[in-house]
C-alpha cells in the first residue's frame, strides 16, 4: 500500500497530513522542525 503525505510550505510553518493514518501535524520551517517532519513521516 502506498501512503501520501501532503505538505504545505509556509515561511514559519510545515503544515503535514497523512492520508492513510488521517493526521495532521505542524513543525516549524527550520532545521529542527524538517528532521522532526522526517522522523514523523
Amino acid at each position: 500500500m502506498d501512503d501520501t503525505i501532503g505538505i504545505d510550505i509556509s515561511k514559519d510553518k510545515l503544515d503535514a497530513y497523512w492520508l492513510s493514518n488521517r493526521e495532521h501535524r505542524q513543525f516549524c520551517n527550520d532545521r529542527k522542525g524538517v528532521k522532526a517532519l522526517a522522523l514523523w513521516a
